[in-house]
């Protein structure tokens, strides 16, 4: 039981530094009367008429800076203020951010009173940042943002903003095919955008071919093959009378079914679509043609038994023809 109330009173601790630590950092930022870029300048102004005759002390938080009595500079140099006695500052660094507090007494020693502070808080220039795109498995496309700490994002597609404010956009492929997505990153002192980047989930597709294999002769594969192909295509087989035939990159018939048999397929994508050039089996060839000139022989057998037909009908009505002249 001691050893549970330990862990416990450890663990309530460490969130309440979190909690703490949290608190802070988000009020430190919050408490500001002013921003400035790391490298920029910034003068501190002194709202008090200051005479020759004057004191002043500049304070950096608890720490004094500039102390100038009278027309003699004690601490720091002449430069650090102006004509008016408002402090110069001049290449911020991070270690400036405080607060600054101007002191004045009179030449009898008295005081000026509470004079304005200003709280300073330096921030590096936020950096352009970038914008990478993952495919899931699920038909979504993932934009996330490259970003730095207490940082606020903005996305944009298509140049219009958008509502969410997270570092990872999430959106379904087939409704942002040609989108371009873009973040605005930016703090209190600066703001970068990102180059634009479109998904590549789906891929243009190439105009595809059919290869043949066989299976000794009784049976012939089709296999439809893409020279770019991603985890969306579609594949789908039809005949030369354009009746679907199976889906699937591959096509397996019996060849005495396929003898002449024409086969294309057909790959597509939300964004492309492609049909093969036709392929017939190669596996079998039968000792009697089926077809001539690309026409089923059976059309010239039966043409062929017409005409002799037609022949022959036409060669009795001629004889029967003579020999009826013949009696008369």
């Amino acid at each position: 039981m001691r050893t549970v109330k330990k862990m416990s009173s450890a663990a309530t601790i460490a969130v309440f530094l979190l909690c703490c630590f949290i608190t802070a950092s988000t009020g430190s930022q919050a408490d500001c009367d002013v921003y400035a870029a790391t490298g920029s300048s910034f003068t501190v102004p002194l709202t008090h008429v200051l005479k020759d005759s004057d004191n002043l002390r500049w304070f950096q938080d608890e720490n004094l800076i500039f102390y100038r009595r009278q027309k003699q500079v004690i601490t720091g140099k002449n430069y650090d203020v102006d004509s008016t006695g408002s402090l110069k500052l001049t290449q911020l660094t991070k270690n400036k951010s405080g607060r600054y507090s101007p002191q004045i007494h009179r030449a009898d020693g008295t005081s000026a009173g509470d004079l304005p502070s200003v709280r300073l808080c330096v921030l590096d220039r936020v950096q352009k940042p970038n914008v990478t795109m993952t495919c899931t498995d699920k038909g979504h496309v993932n934009f996330t943002c490259s970003v730095g700490q207490n940082e606020k994002i903005t996305w944009f597609m298509d140049d219009e903003a958008l509502e969410e404010k997270e570092k990872t956009l999430t959106r379904e492929i087939k409704d942002v095919l040609k989108a371009r997505f873009s973040c605005n990153v930016s703090n209190s002192v600066s703001s970068e955008i990102s180059l634009p980047v479109q998904q590549n989930c789906y891929a243009t597709l190439q105009k595809p071919h059919v290869t043949v294999n066989c299976t000794g002769d009784s049976e012939v594969t089709f296999t439809c093959a893409v020279s770019q192909k991603d985890n969306y295509v579609e594949f789908k087989w039809f005949n030369k009378e354009n009746k679907q035939q199976e889906s699937g990159e591959t096509l397996t018939k019996k060849t005495k079914d396929v003898v002449n048999t024409r086969f294309f397929c057909n790959v597509s994508n939300p964004i492309s679509y492609h049909i093969s050039d036709p392929a017939v089996q190669n596996c079998f060839k039968p000792s009697f043609p089926t077809e001539l000139l690309g026409i089923s022989i059976w059309v010239f057998i039966g043409g062929g038994a017409g005409l002799l037909i037609l022949v022959i009908v036409t060669a009795t009505v001629c004889c029967v023809r003579a020999r009826r002249k013949r009696r008369i």
